[in-house]
C-alpha cells in the first residue's frame, strides 16, 4: 500500500513542479524508512530511529537539508514531529547541530498522549479506540505520567522553530482530535508557517488507500504534493542556481 501511495505521491509532486514552471531537471524520489517498532520496543528508540535516518539522508546520500521534506501518517505522523523537535532541539549523534528539513507532512497524526479520543468519529473509522490505547500504552508505558512524556506527545511541546508544516486531518477520524490540538498548540506558540488540511466525511489515513476501494484519497494526495512542490520552490529560490536538483519526501 505504502509503495502505491507513494509512487502516486511522487508523480503528483512532479506534475505541480512541471505545473508551477519549476524547470525540467527535476528528480524527485521516495524514501520509505523503516524503524523498530512496538510492542518488542519502546518510546524512545522509535524517535532515535527517525532522527539517525535524517542523519543518514545529509551524511550518507550527501543531500542538503533543503531538498528534504519527512512525512508520516498516523504514528509515523508522531514521529516526525518528535524528530523536528529534536532536531531543532539539537539532540542527535551528530558532532554538530542537525540543520532542519525544507518542510514536514503530518497526516492523521498521533501527536497527543492523553487519551481522550473521540468516540463519536470512532464509529466511523478503520482504528478503534481500543486499539489506540493499547498501541499508545504499549509504545510509552508510563502515559499516564505526563512528566515522562517528553516530545512522545507533541501537543505538549514548544512547536516555535519549526519549518513549515502541513497538517492533513479527516473528520471521522479516531485521532482528529489531535490534529486539532496541534493545530491550536501551534497557532499558541505564534505558529504562521503551518498549513492545515481538514476533509469531512473521510477516516483515519484515508489519503493512503487504493482509489478503488475510497477515489477520494487522490485528493488528499494532490494536496500533499501541492504543497511539497511549494516548498521545493521555495527551496530552488534560496538556492544561487535557481534549480531544484532534486527532492525527496
Amino acid at each position: 500500500m505504502y509503495i502505491s501511495f507513494c509512487s502516486a505521491l511522487v508523480s503528483a509532486i512532479k506534475k505541480e513542479l512541471g505545473d508551477q514552471e519549476a524547470g525540467n531537471e527535476v528528480v524527485v524520489d521516495a524514501f520509505l524508512a523503516n524503524y523498530r517498532k512496538l510492542p518488542e520496543h519502546q518510546f524512545p528508540v522509535q524517535v532515535e530511529d527517525a532522527v539517525a535516518m535524517y542523519e543518514y539522508l545529509l551524511q550518507h546520500e550527501k543531500l542538503q537539508s533543503s531538498q528534504i521534506i519527512l512525512a508520516g501518517d498516523s504514528a509515523g505522523g508522531g514521529l516526525v514531529m518528535s524528530t523536528l523537535l529534536r532536531v531543532r532541539d539539537g539532540d542527535s549523534s551528530w558532532k554538530s547541530k542537525l540543520p532542519l528539513p525544507l518542510a514536514a507532512i503530518v497526516a492523521c497524526p498521533l501527536v497527543d498522549l492523553t487519551g481522550d479520543e473521540d468516540e463519536t468519529t470512532s464509529e466511523h473509522c478503520v482504528l478503534s479506540l481500543n486499539i489506540t490505547a493499547a498501541s499508545v500504552l504499549s509504545y510509552h508505558p508510563t502515559r499516564h505520567d505526563p512528566s515522562t512524556w517528553a516530545d512522545a506527545s507533541p501537543v505538549h511541546c514548544d512547536l516555535q522553530g519549526l519549518p513549515p508544516v502541513f497538517l492533513q486531518s479527516a473528520s471521522l477520524d479516531t485521532l482528529f482530535r489531535h490534529s486539532l490540538r496541534l493545530k491550536a498548540k501551534a497557532e499558541d506558540d505564534g505558529v504562521t508557517n503551518w498549513e492545515v488540511d481538514v476533509h469531512e466525511g473521510v477516516p483515519h489515513v484515508f489519503m493512503i488507500m487504493p482509489n478503488y476501494v475510497l477515489p477520494y484519497a487522490r485528493v488528499g494526495v494532490q494536496r500533499m504534493a501541492a504543497f511539497a512542490a511549494q516548498q521545493f520552490v521555495r527551496g530552488m529560490n534560496s538556492n544561487s542556481n535557481g534549480k531544484i536538483e532534486s527532492g525527496h519526501c
